[in-house]
């Protein structure tokens, strides 16, 4: 755990080298407050009052320094006079200081003043500290803030109250807040959610919210590195409680662990950063495993603003609503982005798991990638139930209009075809779904690896019994055609 006295020691370096601002000045002030108790502690009184004289003029006035240090000063004599060498010049030096200050002479060794409690161990008897701790040893000062309501945010602030100082500072609003007083509400918010982070009840919907909070506190500090580092390491051990990525503004993008998004609102970007963290887990899960580490480098996803800007800016058509690119250098994945339009209002439900579904196959299938038709379906079915009804009653007018191609023939496409294109993807999400309902997901991915070893037929016989796509074009037919066309109103 770490000692009160680094703690202080790393919150006053968390501000800029420039002229020192009233919370800095208060922050140094809780360094050699903490320095000072150590001294004393160690019967040190001489370097004890060194290091808090230093700082008498930023304490403007505050009651616990003062105590502190004439508690040094009745030391310091109590030592001085006990010397058999008594230096009388610094006795009377010190009992100076000491009148000046309200105290007299002691008569014997002065018993120490409590102090105020230490901070907690962040994680007792549990090994090494979850998140770094955010507590001062006295109150930290905010600077001055003329409006009664930012007034009573000061005056939480400064008894130590970060709560209520957070809930004030939010009904005021970031716009109505100088940078020195976004810099005290940012302090208030990282350390409350510190403190629900060490909280032995803190579930993972607790570590969720805690990180959103410093995620927030983090924007209204761009320019403060040391304190956004603080904030910055209790925003990863609350996702790491949480279980998820919480999406933190940098700069003109949103970002999370394996994700990178701009454009869009800020809203609309935390949503689809958040949604894509959470599917890239769902998507990996369902067909492979658990979900490995972050990916490196992170996928970016660029939100266009509409349809049209969405073709200009990629070439793509117009009608499209998203697709994925994916550069691999030796079988691993160098570049990885999504393009996606926010004029599209089912975003997080279909095009972002679709076009995901893409950039998460291109790592299971390093190597070389699945049939197309497979990895269409795969993505088709992440999306939404709706959607995927979309293509499941399509299906009959495409097999009636001529448009679906034998199972063969689906089988040894190597891209998207020119022709047929609507027949291609309803043919290819129904004919997906009729073998992942036999054995499975991951049943049907290992099909899909052994179909690029062995061949389509191969691998049928192999993991379904089937013998080939002819065998398999019947039974798909009556489940999958015939149904939904006498399901069609």
């Amino acid at each position: 755990m770490r000692t009160l006295a680094l703690v202080c020691l790393a919150l006053a370096s968390a501000v800029s080298a420039a002229d020192p601002t009233p919370v800095e000045k208060q922050l140094a002030v809780q360094s050699a407050m903490a320095a000072g108790r150590k001294y004393l502690d160690a019967e040190q009184p001489a370097d004890a009052i060194t290091v808090l004289e230093k700082e008498v003029g930023n304490a403007d006035g505050n009651k616990a320094f003062l105590d502190l240090l004439r508690e040094a000063y009745l030391a310091e004599l109590y030592q001085l006079e006990k010397d058999a060498t008594k230096n009388a010049d610094r006795i009377a030096t010190t009992r100076r200081k000491l009148f000046v200050l309200g105290g007299t002479k002691p008569e014997a060794k002065p018993e120490p003043k409590p102090e105020a409690p230490p901070a907690a161990p962040l994680v007792p008897n549990l090994g090494p500290p979850l998140v770094p701790d955010v507590t001062p040893a006295a109150e930290p000062a905010a600077p001055p803030m003329p409006a009664p309501q930012v007034d009573d945010a000061t005056a939480a602030f400064k008894r130590g109250d970060y709560t209520e100082a957070d809930k004030l500072f939010t009904k005021l609003g970031s716009d109505k807040l100088t940078a020195e007083q976004k810099t005290a509400w940012a302090y208030s918010r990282i350390k409350v959610s510190a403190d629900r982070l060490n909280a032995p009840n803190c579930d993972a919907a607790t570590a969720a919210e805690a990180a959103r909070s410093v995620a927030d506190a983090l924007e209204l500090i761009p320019n403060n590195a040391k304190l956004r580092g603080v904030g910055e390491q209790v925003l990863k051990a609350a996702q790491a409680k949480a279980g998820t990525a919480v999406a933190v503004a940098t700069g003109d993008a949103v970002e999370t662990s394996s994700f990178r998004v701009r454009g869009g609102s800020r809203e609309l970007a935390t949503k689809v950063a958040e949604a894509a963290e959470a599917q890239r887990k769902a998507i990996f899960e369902r067909w492979s495993g658990p979900v490995g580490g972050a990916w490196q480098p992170k996928c970016e996803i660029v939100i266009h603003a509409t349809a049209d800007a969405y073709a200009k800016g990629t070439g793509q058509p117009v009608a499209r609503t998203g697709h994925a690119t994916v550069k691999l250098t030796n079988s691993r994945a160098t570049e990885r982005r999504l393009d996606l339009r926010a004029d599209d209002t089912t975003i997080v439900a279909n095009a972002l798991p679709r076009e995901l579904t893409h950039v998460v196959l291109a790592d299971m299938f390093g190597d070389k990638p699945p049939p197309r038709w497979a990895a269409e379906g795969m993505a088709v079915l992440a999306c939404s139930p709706e959607e995927i009804s979309r293509y499941t009653r399509t299906l009959p007018r495409c097999a009636r209009d001529g448009e679906l191609r034998s199972l063969a023939a689906l089988f040894e496409l190597k891209d998207v075809p020119a022709e047929k294109l609507t027949g291609f993807y309803c043919q290819s999400v129904s004919v997906a779904e009729y073998l992942i309902a036999l054995k499975g997901d991951k049943h049907f991915k290992l099909f899909v690896n052994e179909v690029q070893r062995y061949g389509a037929p191969q691998a049928l016989k192999r993991q379904y019994n089937i013998d080939g796509p002819a065998a398999l074009e019947p039974a798909w037919k009556r489940a999958s055609v015939e149904v939904a066309r006498a399901q069609a109103p």
